[in-house]
């Protein structure tokens, strides 16, 4: 897994002038796209050398762009997406980013799954004026304010703004976390916290930095227990870590109420430790039953292998899909009728008030193309080893700024 996506670390489809309408409100056309393609890219880190898992932000992307073909397209033009595996190596991103812009002449991405190492080719798609619609938006830069950069849910501060919340509206005072030891923005998430808990009317009182690697997590949960933490923050890469630090924590008589941090959620933590644990999701969750969940999971089902009753991170399946759902929705509010150009998506998406593409966001709003942070997720709890939407469909929201 990609460490910078966990700290730093939607949905349904609008296609337009004829295509699939959100949901299962509109009848889709089956004609098939004739004109000349809308040529997309999409980079992301999916090799094995960032973990043990596959992401499934590649097999959704691909998904959201296989239905839309089957569907008529967009403006009667099919989908051309070029999808690019960086293998966690910066130069090799902004090598690829590149080749997409300059050889491929793509108008935007789609999906970005590529954590931190968007830093590297942000400038240069500013300089390009080409939009990156979505992906894996918890840093700050350039997700926040970089004008090309067009977030789908919350980024790094909403996202801890809400944990805060979160445990402060369970009864939850005092917060510690544990962060992975690995990346420097996991330290930074930690140093975030502290400083925002106050803020939010809790205490920080304890923040450690843990290794995916090590043995043992107990002096850890110790220091957390010593500390008066109510409620303990998993900055971590995997459920198997997170599992393996609760048990350790849990052989001392320490049983703090958890909580998982945006994407970082997936169906290993339903494990019975895990009782009442939070998640803030930015976007629909994949278990949810709201009714335009229902043409995700019938593109899922048809043209991925995704299994999402063992997959690490379902999130980003979803993240990618709505990363599709907004340029189907930008295209839309352009006015564009033919294929859309950069400039034309660009206007679009400067369009979006409180956009919530069916349901499936809390609501995304572009109009200042410098502070694009938005601070709106759907609560999850977990409950008798199932995920649940106390508020259903119904998001919650951060103070604004």
């Amino acid at each position: 897994m990609k460490f910078g996506r966990i700290v730093n670390m939607a949905l349904l489809l609008a296609l337009v002038f004829g295509a699939v309408a959100y949901g299962n409100a509109a009848q889709a056309s089956a004609a098939t796209p004739s004109g000349a393609p809308i040529v997309l890219g999409s980079v992301g880190t999916y090799s094995a050398t960032t973990g043990n898992f596959s992401d499934p932000g590649e097999p959704a992307i691909q998904a959201w762009a296989s239905w839309v073909n089957a569907h008529g397209g967009i403006n009667g033009h099919p989908v051309k997406l070029i999808v690019k595996d960086n293998m966690n190596d910066q130069a090799q991103a902004v090598s690829e980013v590149k080749q997409l812009v300059e050889q491929n002449h793509v108008v935007a991405f789609v999906s970005n799954q590529d954590g931190s190492l968007n830093s590297g080719y942000a400038t240069y798609l500013q300089q390009q004026q080409i939009p990156v619609l979505g992906g894996s938006v918890y840093t700050l830069e350039p997700w926040d304010n970089n004008p090309m950069f067009f977030p789908q849910g919350m980024t790094a501060l909403p996202q801890l703004t809400a944990i805060i919340q979160s445990a402060k509206k369970a009864g939850h005072t005092k917060i510690g976390s544990l962060a992975c030891s690995e990346a420097a923005q996991c330290a930074q998430a930690n140093s975030f916290l502290k400083s925002l808990a106050t803020k939010g009317g809790t205490q920080y009182v304890y923040g450690g930095l843990v290794s995916s690697t090590a043995p043992d997590y107990t002096a850890n949960c110790l220091a957390a227990q010593q500390a008066g933490t109510q409620a303990l923050v998993l900055l971590v890469p995997t459920a198997a870590e997170g599992e393996t630090i609760a048990s350790d924590c849990a052989r001392q008589n320490y049983k703090p109420a958890y909580i998982i941090p945006g994407e970082a959620i997936g169906p290993g933590y339903l494990k019975p430790q895990f009782a009442n644990a939070i998640n803030n999701a930015p976007i629909q969750p994949w278990f949810s039953t709201a009714p335009d969940m229902k043409t995700f999971h019938q593109a899922m089902q048809k043209y991925t292998k995704i299994n999402f009753t063992t997959s690490e991170e379902p999130m980003n399946a979803v993240d990618a899909w709505v990363s599709g759902l907004m340029f189907q929705e930008a295209v839309k509010l352009s006015g564009a009728t033919g294929v859309p150009t950069s400039q034309q998506i660009l206007a679009g998406l400067a369009k979006f008030n409180d956009q919530k593409l069916g349901g499936m966001t809390g609501g995304l709003t572009f109009n200042n193309p410098s502070s694009k942070s938005e601070g709106c997720y759907f609560t999850v709890v977990i409950k008798n080893q199932h995920f649940t939407l106390p508020g259903g469909a119904t998001p919650d929201c951060v103070p604004s700024s």
